[in-house]
């Protein structure tokens, strides 16, 4: 560890503010090794991570059967951790370690100090609290970043952890996963317990990938489900192909497969448990942003608890439109009559809310799922003979855009979403 670093981390944990102590031990978590890999024990007896990031539906994720929620920050974990207790799901209480992309200075030695003692005084905060399962300390903090000087904060916090909380194991959070990570880790932070990957498209190789590099310790998947925009095709003008909702239900189930293959796999956190935009206001989400879930909700009640929930998403095939599917780049005039079309099951038109909406394609695209601004809804008219197969118009601005459609069922608490990407060219 850089010296600087370390006189900081001397001088926090001399101050009598740091030096309280863990009280008798809150469900006390360990990792062991065994002769087929590593298993997390908690209060002694195996304890199996089923888990999601999660910032709301905590109901719904304790009826599905999972055991532990992720947070990214405190500022989530101090509203999610009393709900969650008192439905039985544990914490993973994240911390947010600023990102040199984000403009952060690693060579700021006063900037660094005041960081490390924040997440020390969080750690005060929680470390009691009979939620806590494990913690996170940092987050891709590797993504378009240079300085190494992150990996010695990160080591700062998690010491002090291992200080005032060994009852609880600690971990970072990488993307995917990478040899130049694995060594940095290695040099600069001894108190790490386990490594957590977020992965989507790869998540096939995963171990293997961890060892390659590396890393033959215990790790966690702490993001994982469908494809992100990264493992798919585009259009030629750049826009991702979503699959379908129940396209997704079917990756869910293949991914956590492979999830359960690892010997050295302590569990996964599936993401995303809610609504965000990111690439499109549907491509992670397990849920819609007004409330209703998608099939992958019914999936991983499956993989959690063996038992599907009574009520069924309906299923949706991918759009067409003019007879041809998204990955076609449809290229239509300005006012050029659409036809669009897809197919439903497992539920009836006449029991069910379709809802069509026309959206300009993202122009606020991020990295490391950073928060991306929802694009502009435009007006839309449709002939509505029959919902599942409509008739517009192109809109008159030459651009990118994203025809959506969405079916909620009776009793809007079920939904399927798919969407198409098209261009409306220019004189």
């Amino acid at each position: 560890m850089n010296s600087r670093i370390r006189q900081i981390a001397a001088i926090l944990l001399s101050l009598p503010f740091f030096l309280s102590t863990s009280c008798a031990s809150h469900g006390e978590v360990t990792i062991e090794k065994t002769p087929y890999g590593y298993q997390m024990l908690r209060d002694g007896a195996p304890f199996y991570i089923k888990g999601a990031g999660a910032d709301k539906k905590l109901e719904e994720l304790a009826a599905a059967g999972a055991n532990v929620l992720r947070t990214w920050g405190t500022d989530q974990t101090e509203v999610l951790i009393d709900p969650a207790h008192e439905l039985g799901i544990g914490v993973c209480v994240g911390f947010w370690v600023e990102h040199e992309r984000h403009g952060f200075d690693y060579n700021d030695d006063a900037a660094i100090a005041a960081e490390i003692a924040r997440h020390c005084a969080d750690v005060d905060r929680f470390k009691d609290h009979p939620g806590v399962v494990m913690w996170a300390v940092g987050n891709e903090v590797s993504i378009h970043a240079e300085n190494p000087r992150v990996w010695e904060v990160i080591e700062a916090v998690a010491a002090y952890i291992e200080e005032v909380d060994p009852h609880h194991p600690v971990m970072t959070v990488l993307a995917h996963v990478s040899a130049s990570d694995v060594e940095a880790i290695k040099q600069y932070c001894p108190s790490i317990d386990l490594l957590g990957f977020n992965t989507y498209g790869g998540i096939d190789g995963i171990g293997a990938d961890a060892r390659k590099a590396g890393w033959n310790g215990p790790f966690l998947i702490t993001e994982w489900g469908p494809d992100g925009g990264w493992d798919v095709d585009s259009t030629d003008w750049g826009a991702e192909v979503e699959a379908t909702t129940t396209k997704k239900a079917v990756q869910y189930g293949l991914r956590y497969s492979r999830i359960l293959e690892d010997p050295n796999c302590v569990g996964s956190f599936v993401f995303f448990w809610g609504q965000k935009q990111e690439v499109t206001p549907t491509w992670f989400n397990l849920f819609l942003d007004s409330g209703p879930a998608f099939e992958g909700v019914e999936v991983m009640q499956y993989l959690w608890t063996k038992e599907y929930p009574e009520e069924k998403a309906p299923r949706i095939s991918p759009v067409t439109i003019n007879g041809v599917t998204p990955e076609s780049s449809l290229r239509v005039a300005a006012g050029e009559e659409m036809d669009a079309t897809f197919h439903l099951w497992r539920a009836s038109v006449d029991d069910v809310k379709i809802e069509w909406e026309l959206l300009r394609e993202s122009t606020d695209k991020r990295a490391g799922g950073d928060v991306e601004e929802r694009p502009e809804s435009l007006e839309l008219t449709l002939d509505l003979a029959d919902p599942t197969h409509v008739h517009l118009e192109a809109p008159p601005e030459p651009g990118a855009y994203r025809l959506f459609v969405t079916v909620v069922n009776e009793g809007n608490d079920r939904a399927a979403a798919a969407n198409f990407p098209f261009y409306v060219e220019g004189e």
